[in-house]
């Protein structure tokens, strides 16, 4: 994160940004002295609000004498803003992990909502399919002519893939290559799949004569994973009544949050986390997005909201906790 600079302005900087988060109105200097009790005359305040004004963190208010954090102001706030506790939300996630009979996709579904519930913010999950792993691979016969294969991914997706017999292609063959790849592909990435068919290739040609057909046939019908964005919305209708967020941002922000993977769109990396990254790139919306892994899935955490409006003391508590209790998963 960004350093925070010894000068005590700073401190002033984070207490004028909470409050203007807080109650949406600018501050002066004694309503800054007597909401947090500042031991210093409202002249010095002054003075160091004129010197944030200064140097880009503050602006005038159009409807007061008060003083509005600029777009510089909330990048500052975001990177260096101590995330604080939640003793609700942290008992109700260690409440859903604790007690996991679900999926560990679902389980993140219901933490979202846990979330989205508290805050009242809008979350997104994100999960790249081709990041994930095959956890088993399967084979049914449907008949002579025909059988399907049942794969199931780190994230507790099902795919169904059909295979045709033919004289290039034989039951036996099929039943002995799923043997081996259930030996040989479980806990593989699927981008990685291919590779590591033909890796094993000398082991199938053993006991498969055919083999060139049947490597064919797995290599386009079964193993031809696409790379596709998965987007989860929570608490959407929090982006759409918000009155800070324009029509025009409104929509370009479904789309984005709708089809398209948030953390690639992200540039700016928080150096001291490379799996954090925040966005504020208007006035108008902030994003703030976590890239959270473990032994199961892959999964982007994206909170989106007003700018002006967010908490970003609890979403980063939040994320913080939801990787915390991720990584504890086996």
């Amino acid at each position: 994160m960004e350093h925070k600079k010894s000068d005590k302005k700073f401190d002033y900087l984070e207490k004028i940004i909470k409050s203007y988060i807080e109650t949406g109105e600018p501050i002066g200097s004694e309503t800054l002295k007597e909401k947090y009790n500042l031991n210093v005359s409202s002249s010095t305040i002054r003075s160091i609000m004129a010197q944030l004004e200064k140097d880009g963190y503050l602006e005038k208010s159009h409807i007061s004498s008060g003083r509005i954090p600029s777009l510089k102001a909330y990048r500052y706030y975001a990177k260096n803003v101590e995330s604080s506790e939640n003793q609700n939300l942290e008992e109700r996630l260690n409440d859903i992990f604790a007690k996991r009979r679900l999926s560990i996709d679902k389980t993140i579904d219901e933490a979202a909502k846990i979330i989205t519930e508290i805050s009242g913010i809008t979350l997104v999950t994100s999960t790249s399919s081709i990041k994930e792993k095959l956890r088993s691979i399967n084979l049914t016969i449907l008949d002579e002519n025909s059988s399907v294969i049942i794969l199931v991914t780190s994230s507790g997706r099902v795919e169904n893939k059909t295979i045709f017999f033919s004289d290039e292609v034989e039951k036996e063959d099929i039943k002995i290559a799923v043997r081996v790849f259930k030996e040989r592909l479980i806990d593989v990435a699927l981008n990685e799949i291919q590779e590591t068919v033909k890796l094993i290739a000398p082991i199938l040609a053993k006991e498969i004569k055919n083999l060139d057909n049947v490597l064919k046939t797995f290599m386009q019908n079964v193993f031809n994973f696409k790379n596709e964005i998965e987007n989860k919305i929570f608490n959407k209708n929090s982006l759409i009544l918000s009155k800070e967020i324009s029509r025009e941002k409104l929509t370009e922000i479904l789309e984005l949050i709708e089809k398209k993977s948030i953390w690639e769109t992200i540039e700016d990396k928080i150096e001291e986390d490379e799996n954090l990254k925040i966005k504020i790139d208007s006035k108008e919306a902030a994003f703030i997005s976590k890239k959270i892994e473990n032994k199961e899935i892959s999964k982007e955490i994206t909170v989106v909201g007003p700018t002006k409006r967010m908490d970003y003391s609890f979403v980063l508590n939040a994320l913080n906790l939801l990787e915390e209790f991720l990584k504890k998963e086996k």
